[in-house]
């Protein structure tokens, strides 16, 4: 029985977009032999590429998992807090097993049928390869690190306790996000790197937003800058391109003022006649231009 409620909640997650979801589809699809992966978005290619498909007459969205009726069962995807919500029935067996499973580090996700919670789907987030050596360089750079996420701390635990790593906020939905970075905004310039859809109003809030390859289609829109290429070495990269073109502007602007104000003056005082004040004006332009069209940065 718990099989066929997996199932249907798999079915369930193929409609939702958080990257839980998207883990539990694809897990689910491969072992019943579909190689039709699921989108970062929800859904897949096309209704009739679905195999083994199931009838999903409801669908309902919350900010802790999902709900929807699967060939006519009701079930419910979350966490504990959800099912509390909802009032549906959770056994003290398998309340410890989601404490144990959060010991962890690991993320528990409750599936039931029909009011009754039946078993969980333990899902493992691991960090992207080289994630702590591209927050060093960074830190070490002066760069404060804030990390927002929405798995439970338990999950989240070794992002605090990395040196550079000044807070990291657990169970924080994606509003939450939002006002966080604009929080942030209001201290400096604030960079969001993120590449899932909850992301998608955090990385448009943020001075800079950055976007990973294998990030959704709503990431990528939201963003400033998508890395083609989903390596996270190439966020500092991404910073390095946006602290060279800050910097090339404030010196054209100089450039700019200086210039054009020497020139002005010597204009007033009767040293530059119009004509030499005008081709002077047309000089700073193209010295501003080829100083703009210098490399940024060198690879």
């Amino acid at each position: 029985m718990l099989r066929r409620t997996s199932e249907m909640a798999a079915e369930l997650e193929n409609r939702a977009s958080h990257p839980a979801a998207k883990a539990i589809a694809t897990a689910f699809a491969s072992e019943a032999g579909d190689t039709k992966s699921p989108l970062s978005d929800g859904g897949r290619s096309t209704e009739s590429d679905i195999k083994h498909s199931r009838t999903v007459s409801e669908f309902t969205s919350y900010a802790s998992g999902i709900e929807g009726v699967v060939d006519g069962k009701e079930i419910l995807v979350g966490n504990l807090d959800l099912y509390a919500e909802q009032g549906w029935e959770v056994s003290d067996d398998l309340k410890l097993r989601v404490s144990d499973a959060r010991g962890f580090g690991r993320l528990p996700v409750i599936v039931g049928r029909d009011g009754t919670a039946e078993g969980i789907i333990v899902v493992g987030d691991e960090p992207r390869s080289g994630w702590d050596d591209v927050v060093t360089r960074l830190g070490n750079q002066g760069t404060k690190i804030v990390v927002l996420t929405g798995d439970d701390e338990e999950a989240t635990d070794f992002f605090s306790q990395h040196d550079f790593v000044t807070h990291a906020f657990a169970d924080v939905p994606p509003e939450g996000k939002t006002a966080t970075i604009r929080q942030l905004k209001s201290e400096g310039q604030v960079a969001m790197v993120g590449d899932g859809t909850n992301d998608a109003p955090a990385l448009a809030a943020a001075h800079l937003g950055i976007t990973l390859g294998s990030g959704t289609a709503l990431a990528a829109d939201a963003a400033d800058i998508a890395i083609a290429d989903d390596k996270i070495s190439s966020v500092e990269i991404a910073f390095d391109i946006a602290s060279a073109a800050s910097s090339r502007v404030r010196q054209n602007n100089r450039l700019a003022l200086v210039y054009n104000g020497l020139a002005i003056s010597a204009t007033v005082v009767g040293l530059f006649n119009p004509l030499t004040a005008a081709v002077a004006v047309i000089t700073s332009g193209g010295l501003i231009a080829a100083n703009s069209s210098r490399t940024l940065i060198e690879s």
